[in-house]
């Protein structure tokens, strides 16, 4: 079982349950307690549990999952906003690709020739560079719960880019909130692109909807929505 498996289950189990021993985790992930141990003691890191001597509780601070367990969510529906956002992709463009698990799902299903991506996904660079994908690399510090680049160094390069169209991920989409995400230097830096883009995307599950996050990067009518599902009043593709 890989990584991204055990942690969904040690959420999981974390949610329903107050108190999770080692010992069941270690039966229900099928895997060693060392393993386990490891698990837990990386998850801990991330502020997403607390431990206890033999067990563990869910952190109640916890806001953000980290893309490793994001990215086994709602995946059938992530697959075909995936699908839909690289179809905007035109030949020869410049677009910027967000950190986050729609922007990576996005990487397979490009096709168009000669383009330029910017990122701040540092798992995307792998699957850009298998495609041979000319990608630069945004500079700032690694914020390793979204395995992203992010800060003033981010936020001051982007005067130097002008994007085709922009793929931005998202945490929280309400009528009266907006456009919402967890960090203040994610939403300045998302709110830069937008403003530097010709077209920006918002790629959104139907778990994104009537949530609200605490920092603000947009309001509705900035962003065109590639959703499965259309609940509010705004641009959608």
């Amino acid at each position: 079982m890989v990584k991204q498996e055990r942690w969904k289950i040690i959420i999981d189990l974390c949610q329903n349950n107050k108190k999770v021993y080692n010992e069941d985790l270690k039966i229900a992930c099928k895997t060693s307690i060392a393993t386990v141990r490891r698990d837990l003691q990386q998850m801990e890191d991330l502020k997403l549990v607390q431990r206890f001597h033999g067990g563990v509780t869910l952190n109640p601070d916890a806001n953000e999952l980290p893309m490793v367990y994001r990215s086994n969510e709602q995946i059938s529906e992530k697959t075909w906003i995936a699908k839909q956002a690289a179809l905007q992709i035109k030949d020869n463009q410049t677009i910027y690709l967000d950190a986050g698990s729609s922007t990576y799902e996005m990487i397979p299903f490009i096709h168009s020739k000669n383009i330029t991506v910017v990122t701040i996904g540092i798992p995307h660079l792998s699957l850009l560079m298998e495609k041979d994908i000319r990608t630069i690399v945004l500079p700032g510090f690694i914020r390793k719960s979204t395995e992203a680049i992010t800060g003033a160094q981010t936020f001051n390069q982007l005067d130097n880019f002008y994007f085709d169209c922009a793929f931005l991920g998202v945490n929280g989409i309400h009528e009266k909130a907006q456009i919402t995400t967890t960090n203040e230097w994610e939403a300045a830096v998302k709110e830069k692109v937008i403003h530097q883009s010709n077209k920006a995307f918002i790629l959104a599950d139907q778990t994104k909807f009537n949530k609200i996050c605490p920092v603000k990067y947009a309001n509705l009518d900035d962003v065109i929505c590639i959703s499965m599902i259309k609940p509010f009043k705004m641009k959608y593709l």
